[in-house]
């Protein structure tokens, strides 16, 4: 059993002092509850494989199954993954926002995290700073056991974490998004994994 520490926070206008204070805790690995731009998701610093290891525990999720992770930026995504043109475009074009990229990871990015990189920059300001603050790619996995509903109320996510991870914040309730849309670059043409908020059709088109 873990002591959660809950922490209201205004989805609005963060508190950038306490937002500091919880990157610190996620880049030593520290399991954490936050909003994003589409439901509550649970992260950890994506290049510690003992925290990310955890996740998958307390998501009872299997452990060839690939995590998201929310970076800071296009050059952050850059030291990680293999982004090329095409990336690089869908990035610029789509991003911050609900769209995840699956690009080759590099040999600096742990294999346990992901077999590829799969990466998106959050629209959402309390998850966009917590990746700028913490200067890691945070794993952006959504905050419920494998193959449950997705968590949208802070009250939710506490009835669900508390006593499981290291910190939870808490800044209400989120308007109810599908999960970001996925397309994996690995091939020469983009796939579409899942479907989400950004339509493939409009991803297509844009390329064409």
């Amino acid at each position: 059993m873990v002591k959660t520490k809950i922490i209201k926070i205004n989805p609005k206008g963060p508190d950038l002092k306490i937002l500091k204070e919880v990157a610190k805790e996620i880049k030593k690995g520290k399991l954490v509850v936050y909003p994003t731009e589409t439901c509550y998701g649970l992260g950890t610093n994506a290049l510690d494989v003992k925290a990310v290891r955890k996740i998958y525990e307390i998501k009872r999720r299997p452990l060839k199954s690939n995590l998201t992770v929310i970076v800071d930026s296009l050059e952050t995504a850059k030291k990680y993954g293999k982004i090329d043109k095409l990336a690089e475009k869908l990035v610029k074009k789509f991003m911050p926002g609900p769209l995840t990229l699956i690009v080759d990871k590099k040999k600096n990015f742990p294999k346990l995290t992901n077999l590829a990189f799969a990466f998106r920059i959050s629209s959402n300001p309390i998850a966009n700073y917590l990746a700028k603050f913490s200067k890691v790619p945070i794993v952006a996995t959504s905050a419920n056991p494998h193959g449950k509903p997705s968590i949208y109320s802070g009250k939710k996510a506490i009835q669900e974490f508390e006593g499981k991870v290291d910190i939870i914040l808490d800044s209400g309730k989120l308007r109810k998004t599908k999960p970001s849309t996925i397309v994996d670059l690995r091939n020469k043409k983009p796939k579409l994994i899942r479907e989400g908020p950004i339509d493939f059709r409009r991803i297509l088109e844009f390329l064409d």
